[in-house]
């Protein structure tokens, strides 16, 4: 028998799912779900084959043969790929090394003349909607850079050296209009105040940026929710109004964005084809 809580968010996931809406990160963590999770919408001229994945770091995956193959049975007119936008790369298999999923997407519209874009929203309405949850710029910027050390470690397994938290701190400076913390110094004087004891801020864990999270939070979990919840609309909208422009788009994304999205999905194109 169900827990009474877990039920009770269970009927709320259900009666997200009845309004259309994204699910809460609250309502996911109660959805078991396969991964990959892959879902093929029509609707009139357009179409959409959505591939939730997880995420890759090995080009031996067997994500990068699905994809592949997904692509060459879908013929796609259009792609998005969540994460920015990858350099070209002029193998399928270093595609797959150093982006993912991302990069195996960029690297087959590339081969086929298929444009193709990020399906991320602009740095400042992710700021803006990390403002409106009560985020101090301090904070916004810190969960921005901290953010890459786990990403960082997943894909090298090694710890971001300084020279690298230097780009990555430009990066943002730049992207955030935040101008602070500035350097190294600055980040770790910045991490002893905001977060929960850290020996380096090249170790943060990845658990401070899962926002499906235990109590109590680190601001970071909260941050990672709002930004995700940012992103999903963002993207629930830009693919459903190209399908509908009779585009057929090809889009990667994780998995849990996905999951969450598919409500949204179902009540702008219609009934999905869930993807064994």
């Amino acid at each position: 028998m169900l827990h009474r809580r877990a039920l009770v968010m269970l009927l709320a996931g259900l009666a997200a799912c009845r309004r259309g809406r994204i699910l809460s990160h609250t309502e996911y963590a109660h959805v078991e779900h396969d991964t990959p999770y892959v879902l093929r919408f029509a609707r009139g001229r357009g179409a959409l084959l959505f591939f939730g994945a997880a995420h890759i770091y090995d080009p031996g995956d067997a994500q990068v043969a699905r994809i592949v193959a997904l692509w060459a049975e879908f013929q796609p007119t259009l792609a998005f790929n969540e994460g920015g936008d990858p350099p070209d790369e002029a193998s399928l298999v270093t595609a797959a090394a150093r982006f993912g999923e991302s990069g195996v997407v960029r690297f087959l519209a590339r081969r086929d003349g298929v444009p193709a874009a990020s399906l991320e929203p602009p740095m400042r309405a992710q700021v803006e909607g990390l403002r409106a949850s009560g985020l101090t710029d301090e904070q916004i910027l810190v969960f921005f850079v901290l953010r890459q050390m786990p990403q960082h470690r997943a894909r090298t397994g090694e710890a971001m050296a300084e020279a690298r938290l230097g780009e990555v701190m430009r990066h943002f400076h730049e992207a955030t209009g935040i101008p602070a913390p500035a350097t190294s110094d600055e980040l770790a004087a910045a991490c002893v105040r905001l977060m929960p004891p850290l020996r380096h801020w090249s170790e943060a864990p990845a658990a401070w940026f899962d926002p499906v999270f235990s109590e109590p939070p680190t601001f970071t979990n909260v941050a990672s929710g709002r930004v995700s919840q940012v992103r999903d609309a963002w993207t629930a909208r830009l693919l459903a109004d190209r399908v509908r422009r009779g585009e057929r788009v090809f889009a990667t994304m994780g998995a849990s964005h996905v999951v969450m999205q598919e409500p949204a999905l179902r009540a702008r194109l219609g009934r999905p084809k869930r993807l064994a």
